[in-house]
């Protein structure tokens, strides 16, 4: 028997959204028919079923995946696209960072347990002291980006290329976005590439993302429900009882 509703459950602060990409999900999951649900405690959506979707930032998405047993894989960057990258990159131990030539790139292999940085000198590194020193770290070279886009995939599919830091004007390859996902087979139903234009006009990868909690970026609302919405249906092994 089918359920009558589906059920979206959005993170909240105050009876609002709680930022942007909640309140572009919230607008695309009432447009697709859901029952959107705002929240702010764990007890407010105790009593979901495993269908029904969570959005809400990488700490509250991780706790609920991890409260199903769900593990996610760090995609980062694939080996498919390395030829992509323009750059070198290694990883390496936290307390090993003061090593390495500076300035370069770091970030945590585990996905938004810090934010990513350029390593201008030690003093950067302190913003990392929450972590142990045998976190293992991302590193790569600089690149000097003109600007950056990020290219959301559904099924294989591109639905929206956004644009989010530096030049607008200065566009990425489309020719080349498109040869990336063609090489992306076995990917997840849903996740980003995030592309770079340096100044020789090359259009080079930033990095993937999974795409069970991840920013819109001005993507249409409804392309990014359905697009949070196939991934969360994929990691929890569940199928839409409704059809769009």
């Amino acid at each position: 028997m089918k359920r009558n509703k589906r059920y979206a459950f959005i993170h909240s602060f105050r009876g609002k959204p709680w930022n942007e990409e909640c309140q572009v999900a919230y607008n695309g999951f009432k447009k697709l028919g859901f029952e959107c649900v705002l929240f702010t405690t764990n007890e407010e959506i105790a009593f979901r079923k495993r269908q029904d979707i969570v959005v809400g930032g990488m700490l509250i998405m991780s706790a609920v995946l991890d409260e199903y047993g769900i593990k996610t894989e760090n995609y980062n960057y694939p080996d498919e696209l390395n030829y992509l990258l323009g750059r070198r990159i290694w990883t390496t131990e936290l307390k090993n960072l003061h090593n390495e030539k500076m300035p370069f790139f770091a970030k945590p292999v585990e996905e938004k347990i810090a934010q990513g940085m350029v390593i201008n000198s030690d003093k950067d590194l302190s913003e990392y002291n929450n972590l142990n020193g045998e976190t293992q770290m991302l590193c790569s070279e600089v690149v000097d980006f003109l600007s950056e886009w990020r290219c959301f995939i559904l099924n294989g599919e591109i639905i929206g290329i956004q644009h989010y830091k530096g030049d607008k004007t200065i566009t990425c390859s489309r020719d080349t976005i498109k040869q990336a996902v063609e090489k992306c087979v076995d990917f997840p139903s849903a996740y980003t590439l995030d592309f770079g234009v340096t100044g020789d006009g090359r259009t080079l990868l930033v990095e993937m993302n999974d795409g069970y909690s991840i920013g819109c970026y001005g993507l249409n609302d409804v392309l990014y429900a359905k697009f949070l919405y196939a991934r969360w249906t994929e990691l929890t092994g569940t199928v839409d009882e409704c059809d769009f």
